[in-house]
């Protein structure tokens, strides 16, 4: 897709709105109503150890890879919206295995399982999204649009655990339906994700472009002496993909040190 003219679809909806209702759709997958899910496999008679572990699996194979899962998000050739879309659906079909429980205290490997898959599928939802907001906006309007998308994300959240508990309380005592939730939010997101521009691949990995969107979406020309486009390397005149920085320059900038630190100990 040619990064500087939207579509036909697109059209019909502003980028930043594109944006917000994608993130508002996958704040609802959420962690894949988490909570609800301990509390009805405890009514299903498993133990609180092993809910414990359950609910645990998701958040602790997501700690280990979305390091890596930001890295190929980061350097793939594939468009990132079909990342996005595949992720989005992979994460509420795991999620929704709770639904397959039987009674008592069993179907332990089935929610093992799918948890870590969720934690897997799960961990390329923020880096794609983030990656699509830059390599739209870029450097000049990527710190409020992104905002607004984890704005967006939390309200999700919250509208998610809302609409599960209205649903749980309408259909009781048939409670599972309220993960029902879940499926229609990775539709939602899967729905909207066609709306969202491709934008510049190269500048969604932090290389400096030439134009990116308004939060208007009209497009603008990057001016290249400016102090948030020069501080990222930019694009080789002769086609080719520019070198990034290594991992090693990466972690040797202080700034880069205490975001890290900041992010471990907000954990």
């Amino acid at each position: 897709m040619d990064a500087k003219m939207p579509n036909k679809r697109q059209a019909l909806l502003s980028p930043k709105l594109a944006f917000l209702l994608v993130s508002l759709a996958l704040g609802q997958l959420g962690d894949g109503l988490n909570i609800f899910q301990g509390i009805y496999l405890v009514g299903m008679g498993w133990n609180e150890g092993s809910v414990g572990v359950a609910l645990s699996l998701m958040g602790l194979t997501a700690l280990v890879v979305q390091p890596w899962a930001g890295d190929w998000v980061d350097k793939t050739t594939v468009d990132r919206r079909i990342f996005l879309a595949v992720a989005s659906l992979a994460t509420a079909l795991s999620a929704s295995s709770i639904l397959l429980v039987r009674g008592g205290n069993k179907d332990h490997p089935l929610i093992f399982t799918t948890k870590i898959v969720e934690g897997v599928t799960a961990s390329f939802l923020g880096p794609c999204l983030a990656a699509l907001t830059l390599a739209t906006f870029g450097p000049l309007h990527f710190d409020a649009v992104m905002a607004s998308n984890i704005l967006w994300g939390h309200i999700g959240s919250v509208a998610a655990a809302v609409l599960a508990g209205f649903v749980s309380y309408v259909m009781y005592p048939q409670i599972k339906s309220c993960f029902l939730v879940i499926g229609a939010s990775a539709l939602i997101a899967i729905f909207f994700v066609q709306y969202l521009p491709q934008g510049d691949p190269l500048m969604g990995r932090g290389f400096a472009g030439k134009v990116a969107m308004d939060e208007e979406g009209h497009m603008e020309v990057l001016e290249t002496d400016d102090e948030s486009t020069v501080a990222l390397t930019a694009h080789t005149n002769d086609g080719e993909t520019p070198e990034a920085a290594s991992y090693m320059e990466v972690f040797a900038d202080i700034r880069c040190v205490i975001l890290c630190l900041t992010g471990f100990f907000f954990q």
